[in-house]
């Protein structure tokens, strides 16, 4: 159904699938992938005495996801998006996974379509299962940079939120977002997002801050 001829029938189909609450990380996985994953399942198992191959694939789910960010229609795309994001807590594989898919979506030519995976990041970090990939840093940094304030808040919003597990993308989003109230010093709200960067990064703060005191000390 998701990818049914009826635009109205495929965005309800997203919709329904933002509602499920079990399903197999294979599954979800093969969700992301227009290509048929085969996932190991370990050692063959049996049921009622029938032997089950130790590799299984879900060719029913390859690449729902995959098409639903690519439809024609943004309003598909949209709630595509939408639901990408609100699967994301049921297994953390996918949530990263699903990042590459969510980052091509800052390039959609809608502002409706980028403000909702914005959102669909921001949800996905407060969920905890958002940790920035070092190869998306580049373009995330260029939305802070974005005209529209809308989208910029909403950047920063993300960044106030999510895990960055290097020091170097820790400086990089410092300098970001300096370099963002530089340009634009009538966001004053970055004050508040470097302020809870650097508490939800203790260590990289004091790494930082011990630097910066040698540098006086000279």
């Amino acid at each position: 159904m998701a990818r049914d001829m009826c635009t109205e029938v495929r965005i309800e189909a997203f919709n329904a699938l933002a509602k499920m609450q079990r399903v197999s990380e294979g599954v979800l996985l093969q969700s992301l992938s227009k290509k048929i994953i085969k996932t190991d399942t370990g050692s063959a198992s049996s049921i009622k005495g029938k032997k089950l191959p130790p590799k299984l694939s879900f060719p029913c789910a390859a690449g729902i996801f995959a098409h639903g960010v690519e439809d024609e229609f943004y309003q598909v795309r949209t709630v595509a998006c939408k639901t990408l994001g609100a699967l994301a807590k049921l297994s953390n594989r996918y949530a990263q996974k699903a990042l590459d898919l969510l980052m091509d979506m800052m390039n959609d030519d809608t502002e409706a379509a980028r403000l909702q995976t914005l959102q669909t990041l921001f949800d996905m970090a407060t969920y905890g299962c958002l940790s920035m990939q070092e190869k998306h840093m580049h373009m995330f940094l260029g939305i802070l940079m974005d005209a529209n304030v809308v989208v910029r808040n909403a950047a920063r919003k993300i960044l106030g939120s999510v895990n960055l597990p290097k020091l170097q993308m820790f400086k990089s989003a410092l300098d970001g977002l300096i370099a963002g109230l530089e340009k634009n010093p009538e966001d004053q709200d970055i004050y508040g997002v470097l302020f809870s960067i650097g508490k939800n990064h203790g260590s990289f703060s004091a790494n930082i801050a011990k630097h910066l005191a040698k540098e006086a000390a000279k």
